[in-house]
């Protein structure tokens, strides 16, 4: 019954924010619609890794070496070659991927902090190699002139785009979370040595949820190569890490909506506080630290106690 309500519930968020987003591009100006655009890449991001954080407890400082390797390869493929739109954006996450089980085999075998900044030591490796290869990702001059094709090109072609994206990533995620693997892996977040005691290989299960989550931080990443035209080192060194643990923390990392909760509030709250100060990140930051502080479930764990029958029934 509990899986049953949760699936229920699933489909009425998942239905309300789909009825926004596709009513968004009729009744909101081209500048929100671009903000809704980024709030769904960013979510797409975050959700994915928060299947490593939320739901294996394990954190990585370095996902923003995923993401670049999906941005740079859809970038590279659609700058450099012939090759056409789609088969270059799925090969970003393919490739993420690809390069993040050679990357998650020596990390999983470190836990805690040792497995922290061993993935922060990876992503600085990407980054490096992204910025001092010039002849192929174009150095600190980055990637411009990324095309896509005509049936997607615009910010509201483009936003349908990224909006049937958004849609089969969450509901992809879903399943994974809701299916027996994802079931292991909560088990081994409460508790890895148990877990292991009942005949489980962990580490091989730690794998796959890396892998899996570097895929959709990947397929972000190829989803803002074309939404941006263009991609820089700068859209791609620790700053967007920070930013992607951040929003799992701010909307709430053990629920699954909680990541586009908290890309929803860390978008907003960017955008509006640096129309009125230049001092932004000072702003920005106390806000996020004051509201993690308080709210320990994130955004979404605060709303859900609020609106919760049992807590509003309860003494």
């Amino acid at each position: 019954m509990d899986f049953l309500q949760k699936t229920k519930n699933f489909q009425w968020i998942l239905m309300a924010l789909s009825i926004f987003f596709l009513l968004a591009p009729f009744i909101l100006q081209p500048g929100w619609i671009s903000l809704i655009s980024e709030i769904m890449i960013l979510s797409i991001a975050a959700c994915g890794y928060n299947l490593l954080m939320g739901y294996t407890g394990m954190v990585s400082f370095g996902p923003a070496g995923q993401y670049a390797l999906g941005a740079y390869v859809t970038g590279i493929l659609l700058v450099r070659t012939s090759a056409p739109f789609l088969l270059a954006f799925i090969s970003g996450p393919i490739f993420a991927a690809l390069v993040s089980i050679v990357i998650g085999w020596f990390c999983v075998r470190r836990t805690e902090v040792y497995f922290s900044l061993l993935t922060l030591a990876f992503a600085q490796i990407i980054y490096t190699i992204i910025q001092k290869w010039y002849s192929l990702t174009g150095g600190d001059d980055g990637l411009v002139g990324i095309m896509v094709p005509s049936w997607c090109s615009g910010i509201h072609k483009y936003y349908i785009f990224t909006f049937l994206i958004w849609v089969i990533s969450l509901f992809c995620l879903w399943k994974i979370v809701n299916s027996p693997f994802g079931k292991v892996l909560q088990g081994i977040r409460e508790n890895p040595r148990r877990t292991e005691f009942i005949s489980i290989n962990v580490k091989e299960y730690q794998l796959r949820a890396f892998v899996i989550s570097s895929f959709f931080l990947g397929l972000a990443g190829s989803l803002y190569s074309g939404f941006n035209g263009s991609i820089f080192p700068a859209n791609i060194d620790v700053i967007k890490s920070t930013d992607i643990i951040v929003v799992c923390l701010l909307g709430g990392m053990h629920r699954f909506f909680g990541p586009v909760v908290g890309a929803f509030i860390y978008i907003f709250l960017n955008k509006l506080i640096a129309n009125y100060t230049e001092y932004w990140a000072f702003v920005l930051g106390t806000i996020i630290i004051i509201l993690v502080l308080q709210a320990r479930g994130g955004v979404s764990g605060l709303l859900e106690k609020i609106y919760s029958p049992r807590i509003i029934g309860s003494k």
